[in-house]
């Protein structure tokens, strides 16, 4: 492949280990770059046709270079709580906290809440006391989260305007905190961008972000980037209706509104069940140490039916969340239904989490084009494998059913990779040790738990970047590094198709490259 007279690249990365994502393997070449597109993809030899006195020339000798990252599942909102105020993940106590909480208190405006995040009941020893923030800020709300997000310390003040309770804090319960908290435009724009730098040093070029309501806080500071031409990377959402009902207009309009390959509308999210772990997923079977009990909350499956057929009416995708096997034959029925009632196999509607799947749904699945929205380092959730908890709650003869990968594959079902970030920060690595390997953070269990129910390193990554593109209805312009594409592109410093395990979770972006701009460089961070 050769440049033309006034084609020369204004970029041309060169390495011996390229993954265009169509392949299974990578090979050494090249990528030329033009503005915002890929000129040409080739082998070493064609290289030197592309560059010319003003190409930058990156030799990556050795290093990986692949299409750029699309984590298909972000909670921008739930990051950017866990990170306002005051951080107390290094305070000893709640004595200690409370000298930091007054003193945020004291540089702020009386009319604003205190925040705060990252204390630990491990490190403090115990539970901190509602009435101390009681006395001591009787007129302005504090509510602050702990790290793993299981325990908001709050004042009572807090817990009636916001309306959760302390051991509540998960996002939705959250959700009018969430609000509250978007209203700073400035603040949330930096914050914004931080969020995006972050994910830029993991290769990450484009996210599906998951907003509750309408996403109005957020939607104006997208808008205002990409005009400026700094929206570093590419934005596409969902709606998950939580403080107010389905709304299907909003839908529409919204449909209409984003549809280009910036910002672009990806239709609703809509939560069926909870956890298996906490025994409010949905099964079909009664839970192995809870007997008789198949689900301890309540799923209004004909409500989430309703709003499933109305977006599909409408060309609006789906992404439905279930977790329990009794839950995701729901969510695939619910699916199957709009396929023969609208005939309509161009609809890509999803199932994210997928936790506990039953085989002959996921031949189902298979037959109806029904993406799944995987969490692939969800066993770092677990210190080791002895820790974990999946065969208690299931029994040991039915723990291989969990995040069953291979049977996936092999019922043609296309997967794609998230994160629900702040659960997990986007990790490429970290899904190859987890989803490939099946190892948990402590290297347990020898030889990997049930690696024949893994995904092989090349579908991880497939999964991270064409898959992803396709559930966004974005393959046609990236995914993949050919010519003609968008330059997103991801380079790290090995081979991830051939790590060991026990240097895959070493793995750094050195390069991370959005529309031709180069939004993360090593670099730039060196000495």
């Amino acid at each position: 492949m050769q440049g033309e007279k006034g084609t020369l690249a204004d970029k041309v990365l060169l390495s011996r280990a390229i993954f265009n994502g169509l392949d299974n393997e990578a090979s050494p070449g090249f990528v030329a770059v033009r503005g915002e597109r890929i000129a040409a993809v080739g082998r070493p030899e064609e290289a030197q046709a592309w560059i010319g006195t003003e190409t930058v020339v990156y030799d990556l000798g050795d290093a990986f270079i692949m299409p750029g990252i699309h984590d298909n599942h972000v909670f921008f909102t739930g990051y950017m709580s866990m990170h306002r105020g005051v951080d107390l993940t290094h305070t000893a106590s709640s004595e200690e906290a409370v000298k930091l909480l007054l003193q945020e208190a004291s540089n702020l405006p009386p009319e604003r809440d205190v925040t705060a995040y990252g204390w630990s009941e491990e490190r403090w020893g115990k539970l901190p006391e509602q009435s101390l923030l009681d006395g001591l800020f009787p007129d302005r709300a504090v509510v602050a989260i702990n790290h793993n997000k299981s325990y908001c310390w709050m004042n009572r003040l807090a817990e009636e305007k916001y309306q959760f309770s302390p051991d509540q804090c998960s996002a939705e319960a959250r959700a009018l905190l969430l609000q509250a908290m978007m209203q700073d435009h400035s603040l949330v724009q930096q914050e914004f961008m931080e969020f995006c730098r972050l994910l830029a040093a993991r290769g990450v070029t484009s996210i599906k972000d998951i907003g509750f309501d309408r996403h109005s806080e957020l939607l104006p500071i997208l808008e205002e980037l990409k005009v400026a031409g700094q929206l570093p990377l590419r934005f596409h959402f969902s709606l998950e209706p939580v403080v107010e009902p389905f709304d299907i207009g909003i839908g529409i309009k919204y449909k209409a509104l984003y549809h280009g390959d910036l910002i672009r509308f990806q239709g609703y999210k809509l939560m069926l069940d909870g956890v298996v772990a906490d025994h409010t997923g949905d099964m079909l079977e009664p839970y192995a140490d809870m007997p008789g009990v198949k689900n301890l909350k309540t799923v209004d499956y004909e409500r989430i039916e309703a709003s499933v057929l109305e977006a599909d009416s409408q060309g609006i995708k789906c992404c439905l969340t279930a977790e329990g096997d009794a839950a995701i034959r729901q969510a695939v029925s619910m699916i199957e239904k709009c396929r023969v009632q609208q005939g309509n196999h161009l609809i890509r509607h999803s199932i994210s989490d997928l936790e506990y799947p039953h085989p002959e749904d996921l031949t189902r699945m298979g037959e109806n084009e029904i993406f799944a929205e995987v969490y692939a380092q969800i066993l770092l959730l677990n210190p080791s494998y002895e820790e974990a908890y999946m065969s208690i709650v299931a029994g040991k003869e039915n723990e291989s059913r969990f995040y069953n990968y291979k049977s996936m594959l092999e019922a043609n079902v296309p997967i794609t990779i998230g994160t629900d970030l702040p659960l997990f920060i986007t990790s490429v690595p970290d899904s190859l040790y987890a989803a490939s390997h099946r190892l948990f953070p402590d290297g347990s269990p020898a030889g990997g738990w049930y690696p024949d129910q893994g995904m092989p390193p090349s579908e991880v990554l497939k999964a991270w970047t064409i898959n992803g593109a396709k559930h966004c209805y974005m393959e046609e312009v990236t995914g993949t590094l050919e010519a003609g594409k968008y330059a997103d592109i991801a380079v790290f410093d090995r081979d991830l198709l051939n790590a060991s395990a026990g240097v895959i979770r070493d793995a750094q972006v050195i390069l991370t490259i959005m529309g031709g701009t180069v939004t993360y460089n090593h670099s730039w961070n060196e000495g």
